[in-house]
C-alpha cells in the first residue's frame, strides 16, 4: 500500500475538493491493512477501506470534512456501535486536497504535516514521526492498453479498473461506447483512427486488441509490430489469426516478429463469455507469467 499522488491529482481535477482516508493502524482482525486508501468527494468515491458500517461511518464524516475543510484522526473500534463482531479497531487518517494543498513527492516518499491527535507510528507503508507523516509514493502501474469498448473490452476494464497494480488506458472510436461508470484512474481516449495512438504508449506497455473490426485489428497489428510493447494479444480464432499472419506477412513483416503477437487470447477451460475471458487474462496478468502465456482458444 502507498499513496496513489497520480490518482489523487486526476480526481481533483474531475471533482475539485477531495478527501483522502487511509488506514494508520489495525488490531486484531480487521477488513484491510495499513496504508490502504480510499478517496472521497461530493457524491462520490473512489477505492474501499474494508466496506460495511465502518466505510459507511467514515465515509460519511469525509463528507462533512469536505465542507470544513480539515484533517483529523480517529480510531474506529470494530464492535457493537459498528454492528460489528470482528473485535479488532482501525486507525483512520481522513486530509482534504485541491490544487494548492496537494503534497509533493521527494525520494520516493510523500510528506506532509500531521494532526496533532495522531500518535507516532511506526509502519512499513506509514509513519508518523516529528509531526509529519510519511508515505511511500505509489509506484507506477503496469500499463495496460485495451483497444476497443465493445463486451470483452468492457468486462476487462470492469475487473482490472479495482487493482491499483494496473494503469488502463482504453481506446474506442466513439466516445459513447464508454460506461458512464468508468473509473476516474482509467485513461479513456476516444479516437477515429485507433492505430495512431500506438506510438503514444510506453514500451513495456501489454496490448490487448478487442476491437470490433478485423480490419481495425490488423492495423493495430501492424502499428504495433513497428513499435515496442511487452506484450500483445489479439482476441480472435486460429483461421483469423492463420488469415493475419499470411496478411502481415505480404506487409513485409517477418514470421519472427509476427509471433510476438498472442492470439488467441483467454483461458480455455474457462469459457468464452466476456466475463470469462477477462477473468483468464486477469489471471495471468496477476501470476505476471510472461507475455506468451495469455493464449487460449477463445474465437471472434
Amino acid at each position: 500500500m502507498a499513496f496513489d499522488l497520480q490518482r489523487l491529482k486526476q480526481l481533483i481535477d474531475r471533482h475539485g475538493r477531495v478527501a483522502r482516508i487511509v488506514i494508520t493502524d489495525v488490531r486484531g482482525s480487521t477488513p484491510r491493512t495499513v496504508g490502504t486508501e480510499m478517496f472521497v468527494w461530493d457524491n462520490g468515491q473512489d477505492g474501499t477501506i474494508g466496506g460495511g458500517a465502518l466505510e459507511y461511518q467514515v465515509t460519511n464524516a469525509a463528507e462533512q470534512t469536505l465542507k470544513e475543510q480539515r484533517t483529523w484522526a480517529h480510531t474506529y473500534p470494530l464492535g457493537p456501535n459498528l454492528g460489528q463482531c470482528c473485535g479488532g479497531s482501525v486507525g483512520i487518517l481522513c486530509e482534504v486536497f485541491d490544487h494548492t494543498t496537494l503534497p509533493v513527492a521527494s525520494a520516493d516518499v510523500v510528506k506532509r504535516p500531521a494532526p496533532s491527535q495522531i500518535n507516532p507510528i511506526n509502519h512499513s507503508n506509514l509513519t508518523v514521526q516529528n509531526g509529519e507523516i510519511h508515505e511511500p509514493l505509489h509506484p507506477s502501474g503496469k500499463p495496460i492498453w485495451i483497444w476497443g469498448a465493445g463486451h470483452v473490452g468492457r468486462a476487462l476494464v470492469h475487473i482490472l479498473q479495482t487493482l491499483p497494480q494496473f494503469d488502463l488506458t482504453w481506446v474506442d472510436f466513439d466516445q459513447g461506447r464508454f460506461p458512464s461508470d468508468t473509473a476516474p484512474s482509467t485513461t479513456v481516449i476516444q479516437a477515429a483512427e485507433m492505430p495512431m495512438l500506438v506510438p503514444h504508449a510506453p514500451a513495456d506497455a501489454h496490448h490487448f486488441i478487442l476491437t470490433y473490426s478485423h480490419d481495425v485489428d490488423l492495423a493495430l497489428c501492424l502499428a504495433l509490430l513497428k513499435h515496442d510493447f511487452e506484450y500483445a494479444g489479439l482476441i480472435g480464432s486460429d483461421t483469423k489469426w492463420s488469415r493475419f499472419r499470411k496478411r502481415l506477412t505480404d506487409a513485409g513483416l517477418e514470421m519472427s516478429d509476427i509471433e510476438r503477437i498472442t492470439c488467441p487470447i483467454g483461458r480455455p477451460e474457462y469459457g468464452k463469455h466476456p466475463s470469462e475471458i477477462a477473468i483468464g487474462i486477469l489471471c495471468n496478468l496477476l501470476g505476471d507469467e510472461g507475455a506468451n502465456t495469455y493464449g487460449g482458444r477463445v474465437a471472434k
